[in-house]
């Protein structure tokens, strides 16, 4: 008996140890919590549209982002001014020119998967400025050839605070600018 107890209080104490609790590196969020944050998800794949109201304070060079994920392409991104007349080049940018314009301080900075790769880089950040990490599964598409991971690196601010889903605190998951990692 008193084996037993003493290989179960070793077994405890070596199971409590090996699950050290640590921070998500990514935000991981459905279709139903990204639509308030500009994103649609359907069939065709990941579409966003969005002009910044406060372009000219943040010193962007664009007021508008545009992205747009689908099996055509891994990652399609337009940057565009407010007086800028968008025209549609193929299905991806007909779909991204019906949507409804977003009016967001927050907008994506970097584009990349979870490797750390990015499709979209804004190189012009300060070094160590803080980031909120969206993570999109592909797979919530259903895109026949998508199943990856996208990742949209937000801009941070009070609004998208107020936009995410109760219970998720932003800070938690702020980050920097992720490098890849294999």
């Amino acid at each position: 008996m008193k084996t037993k107890i003493f290989i179960a209080a070793i077994l405890l104490i070596t199971i409590s140890s090996c699950t050290k609790r640590t921070q998500p590196d990514l935000l991981y969020l459905n279709a139903i919590q990204l639509k308030p944050l500009g994103i649609e998800l359907n069939d065709k794949g990941v579409f966003y549209k969005n002009e910044n109201p406060n372009w000219k304070q943040n010193h962007e060079k664009y007021a508008g982002m545009a992205f747009s994920c689908t099996n055509d392409n891994y990652v399609s991104t337009m940057q565009f001014h407010a007086t800028d007349t968008l025209k549609a080049k193929n299905s991806a940018d007909s779909i991204l020119l019906g949507l409804a314009e977003t009016k967001n301080d927050f907008y994506p900075l970097l584009i990349g998967n979870t490797k750390g790769i990015q499709s979209f880089d804004n190189e012009n950040l300060p070094a160590g400025m803080k980031f909120l990490p969206v993570a999109i599964r592909m797979a919530e598409t259903n895109l026949t050839n998508r199943k990856d991971t996208v990742v949209v690196w937000f801009r941070p601010t009070e609004s998208l605070k107020k936009l995410l889903p109760e219970g998720i605190r932003m800070e938690d998951y702020l980050r920097t600018k992720m490098v890849g990692k294999n």
